[in-house]
C-alpha cells in the first residue's frame, strides 16, 4: 500500500513581520518568478538579504511542510514544526558551511524539530493532557477519495507508528516515506549508519504488514 503524500500547505503558516521584508506579510506561499539557486540564496541570506529571507520560505515551505506532516502525523504539530524550522534556518543561516547544502540542512532542522514535537506529545500522552489521534494521512487519503479498505489499513498503519519511538518513527519515515537512502537517514537523524539501520529494521517489523514490500528498496 503506497502512503498518501499530496498534503496542500495550509494558508496560516509564514515567517513573521519580523523575519520577511516589508510590504511581505502575505500568508500565501505563492510561488517565486524566478527560483534562485541554493547556493546564492544561502549566500544572500548570510548577507541579511531580505528579500532571500521570503525567497526561502517560499521555495521550500512546501516540501517542508510536507515532510513535517508526515513525520508528526497530525496538522497542529506540523504547523509548529514549520515555524520553527524556518524560523531556526533564518536565524542560523550563518553556521551553513556549504550554500549548496542549503536543502539538506533546512530537512536536517525539520527533523529535528519534529523529533522534539513527536517526544513531547508522547509525554504529554503519558500524563494524560494529549490525546489527539494522528489523522493526517487519514485526512488525506479521505480527501482523495480513498476507498474503505485503504482507510482502514491507514488506520492500522497509524496504530503501528504511534507505538514506535520517536527515533524510529522518525528513520522510518526519513526511509520509505521520503525516500532518502540510508546514510542521509542517518545524517538527517545525526546518528550512525548501523544505529540508523537499526532503528529502521526495529520500525519496520511493527509496520511492514501494512506497507507493500515491492514499495521498499533497502540499500
Amino acid at each position: 500500500m503506497a502512503l498518501p503524500k499530496d498534503n496542500p500547505v495550509p494558508a496560516l503558516m509564514a515567517p513573521t513581520s519580523e523575519q520577511l521584508p516589508s510590504g511581505s506579510d502575505s500568508l500565501e506561499p505563492t510561488p517565486l518568478a524566478t527560483s534562485p539557486a541554493d547556493a546564492e540564496l544561502a549566500a544572500r541570506l548570510q548577507r541579511g538579504d531580505a528579500w532571500a529571507k521570503e525567497a526561502l520560505y517560499r521555495k521550500y515551505v512546501q516540501a517542508i511542510w510536507g515532510l513535517a506532516l508526515r513525520l508528526t502525523g497530525n496538522r497542529p504539530d506540523a504547523e509548529d514544526v514549520v515555524q520553527d524550522t524556518f524560523a531556526l534556518a533564518l536565524r542560523d543561516a550563518g553556521q551553513l558551511r556549504d550554500p549548496s547544502a542549503l536543502r539538506p540542512w533546512l530537512v536536517s532542522i525539520a527533523v529535528h524539530q519534529a523529533q522534539r514535537r513527536f517526544r513531547r506529545r508522547r509525554l504529554l500522552r503519558v500524563l494524560g493532557f494529549d490525546q489527539r489521534p494522528d489523522t493526517a494521512w487519514l485526512e488525506t487519503a479521505a480527501g482523495n477519495g480513498a476507498s474503505y479498505e485503504v482507510m482502514a489499513e491507514l488506520a492500522l498503519l497509524n496504530r503501528a507508528l504511534a507505538a514506535l519511538t520517536a527515533n524510529e518513527r522518525m528513520a522510518w519515515g526519513l526511509r520509505y516515506v521520503e525516500g532518502y537512502s540510508l546514510p542521509e537517514v542517518a545524517q538527517l537523524c545525526r546518528c550512525s549508519l548501523a544505529t540508523a539501520k537499526r532503528r529502521i529494521a526495529s520500525a519496520q517489523r511493527r509496520v511492514g504488514q501494512h506497507i507493500d514490500p515491492s514499495e521498499v528498496h533497502d540499500e
